[in-house]
């Protein structure tokens, strides 16, 4: 039997999920066409709008949350523009690349840090909370 992973390992893990989120709505209209129109948008709310994230308290850095939080706006006015778009109207509409450049600024600062481990609890990646608290 497997143990439940903590809540740290769980923020670790949605930041690495953003992560991929953000390569996808970086990639403009061809991450459009990758997830189609729902996945588009569903995909980054899915992850984004959770209590850790919208408190600052998620594995997150102050930045990253910052820029996360802007394309969800992003996302949301592109949504409120047309609820109904299909996925050539949306391409048509230019949004995908108004969103693209803030999603790879997203992304680079992301890398920055690099990505958490997906099985161990870490204070910042690459640095085990275990041997962070030993030091």
């Amino acid at each position: 039997m497997t143990d439940d992973p903590s809540e740290r390992l769980i923020e670790q893990r949605i930041r690495n999920r953003i992560y991929e989120i953000l390569e996808i709505l970086a990639d403009c209209d061809d991450g459009v066409d990758l997830v189609g129109i729902k996945g588009y948008f569903n995909l980054f709310e899915d992850f984004v709008h959770r209590p850790s994230i919208e408190a600052g308290i998620s594995a997150l850095s102050k930045d990253e949350r910052a820029i996360v939080l802007e394309i969800a706006e992003f996302l949301e006015a592109a949504s409120e523009t047309n609820p109904d778009f299909t996925k050539a109207e949306f391409i048509e509409s230019d949004w995908p690349a108004k969103i693209a450049p803030t999603a790879r600024d997203a992304r680079t600062l992301f890398l920055r840090r690099g990505l958490f481990s997906e099985k161990v609890e870490e204070l910042e990646p690459g640095q085990p909370a275990a041997i962070a608290a030993g030091r």
